[in-house]
């Protein structure tokens, strides 16, 4: 395993993107070493490059060294480390896109570890604050699913990266229509308070991220994964259930954000998703 990712492996894979190149994924929340290497390039500035890359469903070498701060031209070995760590693959000729991976080493974290006792006092808030969204008539959104996973259910490990919970939102209005119409004023208030969107479908989706920002309380240690689009990695690890059931998430996907709101657990203080 390469000096900058660490982890402890739950001894179950991922299916089908468990090993990419030579990086173990697991869901004991991704470490990467903050000192590390990836080629000749800072494993730090490389998680930096692919989380601006991460929105982006492909892209080319310009765009690749523009997020990289490179100098044009200069980016093609970079683009053969990321290949050679699995982190990246071709989608077209000159083109590259994100793996799994690659969205995954971009949400790594190089925080230190913190006790036991500190994960549980931040899931313990964490909890709080579910509430909270799902009392609070102020808030659009509902949790409708809560797991656990990861090193938090291994009771041996004393000191952890991050605390691992995967959850699910759903409107908490029952009609399309009015949900929009309610999605769009909330935005237009926002907006009257010194927020700006970048795109309508952003706009219409600030039901959900008011929500998502609220649950993740700025914590750093709060490591939250989108259920319905995580959950065959979250079932092949240790987990368990608060709120929801599995075989609902399976049979019947809640309507939630679109797949570039969904998969990006940190976000930059000026972006909304």
């Amino acid at each position: 395993m390469p000096g900058w990712l660490s982890g402890r492996p739950h001894g179950i894979e991922r299916p089908g993107v468990a090993r990419a190149g030579c990086i173990g994924l697991c869901w004991n929340g991704m470490h990467i070493d903050a000192k590390g290497m990836i080629g000749e390039y800072p494993a730090i500035g490389v998680r930096t490059t692919l989380r601006r890359l991460r929105e982006r469903l492909q892209w080319g070498l310009p765009v690749l060294e523009a997020a990289a701060g490179l100098a044009p031209g200069s980016g093609r070995n970079l683009v053969k480390a990321l290949r050679a760590e699995g982190l990246i693959a071709a989608a077209g000729r000159g083109v590259w896109t994100l793996t799994q991976a690659g969205m995954t080493f971009a949400a790594a974290s190089a925080a230190k570890p913190v006790s036991r006792a500190t994960a549980e006092r931040v899931f313990a808030q964490f909890l709080e604050r579910v509430a909270e969204v799902n009392q609070n008539p102020y808030y659009l959104a509902k949790v409708v699913r809560v797991v656990l996973f990861g090193s938090m259910l291994k009771p041996e490990v004393d000191r952890l990266s991050d605390v691992d919970v995967a959850f699910e939102l759903a409107r908490k209005e029952a009609d399309p229509r009015r949900a929009l119409v309610q999605s769009r004023q909330r935005a237009e208030e926002l907006e009257d308070q010194g927020r700006r969107f970048r795109s309508i479908l952003e706009r219409d989706f600030c039901w959900y991220v008011e929500a998502h920002d609220f649950l993740k309380g700025r914590s750093r240690v709060l490591a939250l994964a989108e259920y319905s689009t995580e959950w065959p990695f979250v079932l092949a690890v240790p987990h368990r259930f608060l709120i929801g059931e599995p075989e609902q998430a399976a049979a019947e996907p809640a309507q939630t954000a679109p797949q570039n709101v969904a998969r990006n657990r940190r976000r930059e203080p000026d972006c909304p998703f």
